[in-house]
Formats: C-alpha cells, structure tokens, sequence
C-alpha cells in the first residue's frame, strides 16, 4: 500500500511494516495504524507516522541515545520485545535548545506481534537523566525490528 507522509512524501509500506497501537497513545486515542520510517541521514531519528493522519509524526529515537534504560518489571520484560524503547523527541523551538524527550512514557514495539504502546513509568522505574549522549550508546538494531522500519529518502 502507498502511504503519503507530508513531511516524507509518498512510501511503499508493506503489511509486514504496519504497527497497531494496543493501547492508544496518550491525546490522539483515535488513531491506531502507524509505520515506523527512517531517513539514514537523520542518523538514528525514527518517525512513527500516523497511517490514518497524514499530517501527523513524531519523532522517535532510542531511549539509550539519552542515556535511558527501564527497569524490567511486570509490565515491561525487555526481552520479548525485540526493539529498544523509544522515546518522542520535542525538536527544539529556538536555535541553542537542547532536544527534549518523554522521559517517563517510552513508546515499545512488540515487534512479533506487530503492537506498540507508551508505557509510563514511576520516576524510580527509569534511569538516566535523559539528555543526549550519542547515537554510540544506541542498542544493536536485531533484524527483527530493521525489517519492520521502512527507509526513505526525503522527497
């Protein structure tokens, strides 16, 4: 299926790169179909595009770029996920601003499933301080997860 992304122009998506919200994300209950794309020369930037929503994205990137990890537990058992936790990054609003992320409501992606959630935890469930440390303290993409992000190149 081709999917018009207005900040990425038209992409091919398979159904196999279709990921379905199993519990809404916060403010936009609505919508429920997203693909996850990555423009390589926004280094590890991700965007989850709204399938049903064309004007909306938000930008995602791995929760270790920030210096982020979670504390497993019984709602959140890193291992049957197969893809870091994602964290929505506020883009800056005047130039010199440091990038800014939900620190507390990660987004995973239960990638054999095909699911996403934003899971919020306690403050002592999440360590780190969430400032930028570097696309090095990033996860090992597994294949698994690569397969099911769509690259592009902006239009």
């Amino acid at each position: 299926m081709a999917v018009h992304a207005t900040r990425l122009g038209l992409v091919e998506v398979a159904d196999s790169q279709r990921w379905t919200c199993s519990l809404p994300l916060a403010g936009f209950e609505e919508l429920r179909e997203f693909v996850l794309m990555h423009v390589p020369a926004q280094g590890p930037f991700l965007w989850l595009q709204s399938l049903e929503l064309p004007e909306l994205a938000f930008v995602l990137c791995d929760a270790a770029c920030f210096g982020l990890r979670y504390a497993a537990g019984a709602e959140y058992e890193p291992e049957l996920f197969l893809a870091p936790p994602c964290v929505l990054v506020m883009l800056p609003q005047q130039p010199g601003e440091a990038l800014r992320v939900h620190r507390q409501a990660p987004v995973l992606f239960d990638v054999h499933a095909g699911t996403l959630r934003q899971q919020v935890f306690e403050p002592e469930h999440v360590l780190g301080e969430g400032a930028w440390v570097g696309p090095g303290a990033c996860a090992p993409v597994n294949a698994a997860w690569a397969e099911r992000i769509i690259s592009v190149q902006p239009r």
